[in-house]
């Protein structure tokens, strides 16, 4: 073989090397599935609402461990949806268009009579006990300080986590402790859904725990950044 058609050769060759290993490209590294069936909610026209238990998963098919940090600080990984537990729910009706949200905001708004700590710890029990039952798991307040293991975690080589939320798409529940964003929907008319989560590693020296900051160190654990989006979609159910 001739020098020039070798150096052409070698340079092809490490070409298509570089592209199969090159693990930048987080979209195919993390895989997140919507297991959703469908969605439900009522038509705008009915003040009711339904609660779905959203279900989905992340798998790592990559040779890096990473960790899930959804203690979000830059501003380019905020996207307004339906955000819950540190997941955005987003709404796209048949033209593929994204549905403008309905802003409101609630987080640690106690209701009117909750005037000590007690009564706010007693109130945060009940509403635990009451999302427990919802998602129909068994009711362990061991569980209850690290039920919100949906905004930081990791996730190794080759490995699947499974998680449920429950989520209503239009109202307020006793369950919501931290929320916003809300859509109105018209009956007889075709919508669907789609699931991301952000992870940001810009500053979180500062914000996770000491003890995270050793384990993401002692196991040369990558800190994904960006916004990881649901390979399907789920469609949503108006009722009447």
């Amino acid at each position: 073989m001739k020098k020039i058609e070798f150096l052409v050769y070698f340079i092809l060759v490490l070409f298509i090397v570089t592209s199969c290993n090159d693990k930048s490209n987080y979209d195919e590294d993390l895989v997140l599935t919507l297991l959703n069936k469908e969605i439900i909610c009522f038509s705008k026209s009915n003040p009711k609402d339904t609660v779905n238990v959203i279900s989905y998963c992340l798998k790592n098919n990559s040779n890096q461990k990473y960790l899930i940090n959804n203690l979000i600080e830059d501003k380019s990984l905020i996207k307004y949806a339906i955000y819950k537990n540190g997941l955005n729910v987003h709404v796209f009706n048949s033209r593929n268009e994204e549905l403008k949200y309905e802003v409101k905001r609630f987080s640690n708004n106690y209701p009117n009579g909750l005037t000590n700590l007690t009564d706010c710890y007693k109130y945060m029990i009940d509403s635990y006990i009451d999302n427990e039952k919802k998602l129909n798991n068994n009711i362990n307040l061991k569980y209850f300080g690290l039920n919100k293991r949906n905004n930081i975690f990791f996730l190794h080589p080759g490995e699947i986590i499974y998680f449920q939320y429950s989520l209503c798409l239009t109202n307020f529940q006793k369950f919501d402790e931290v929320r916003q964003g809300f859509v109105n929907l018209d009956l007889n008319k075709n919508y669907y859904s789609k699931l991301t989560i952000a992870s940001d590693s810009t500053n979180y020296k500062n914000v996770l725990s000491k003890d995270i900051l050793k384990t993401i160190e002692a196991n040369n654990v990558k800190v994904y950044h960006g916004i990881i989006e649901s390979k399907n979609s789920v469609p949503i159910k108006v009722l009447e």
